[in-house]
């Protein structure tokens, strides 16, 4: 992999590697590690480890405040240039499924703002939700779930 590639696609590897191949949590320098092995420029690598510190740093910060569940999320003008309007309704039906909470679909609207793509559909939103809930304990249901939905074409649908 000579030139930069996505920071999605980076992120997609590593969760792939973390998921499927290793069997315990491994260490920093050991997904460092394993981004230079598959040839991932150091640029990439530190984008990559950034994000995922801060998703994970997120998630553990108690302080954020959960909108209510009642409450209508308006997407902001720079939200809606940036995510499609299939990944709008693809968070909508996230969170009204139960996949995700409110307070976690803020953290992944969030991060979903940082990656570099400008028009980011429901698969990315896919991808950055199993990112995020594979992180929380208990939700073991949904990460089977948004794994179904990613092999699968489609639109989301509570099966």
């Amino acid at each position: 992999m000579q030139q930069s590639v996505s920071l999605l696609d980076t992120l997609v590897y590593l969760f792939d590697y973390l998921v499927y191949e290793k069997t315990t949590p491994p260490s920093v320098d050991e997904l460092h590690a394993k981004l230079d092995e598959a040839g991932f420029p150091k640029a990439d690598v530190e984008r990559a480890m950034t994000w995922l510190i801060d998703l994970n740093d997120l998630q553990e910060n108690t302080v954020l405040q959960a909108p209510s569940a009642e409450a209508i999320r308006v997407f902001t003008p720079a939200e809606c240039t940036k995510i499609a309007e299939e990944g709008r309704d693809c968070l909508r039906e996230l969170t009204r499924l139960g996949v995700i909470d409110t307070r976690l679909r803020e953290i992944i609207i969030h991060k979903l703002m940082t990656l570099e793509e400008n028009n980011i559909t429901a698969d990315e939103i896919k991808w950055v939700t199993l990112m995020a809930v594979y992180n929380r304990g208990g939700k073991e249901a949904s990460v089977v779930w948004l794994e179904q939905s990613l092999t699968e074409d489609g639109e989301i649908s509570a099966h």
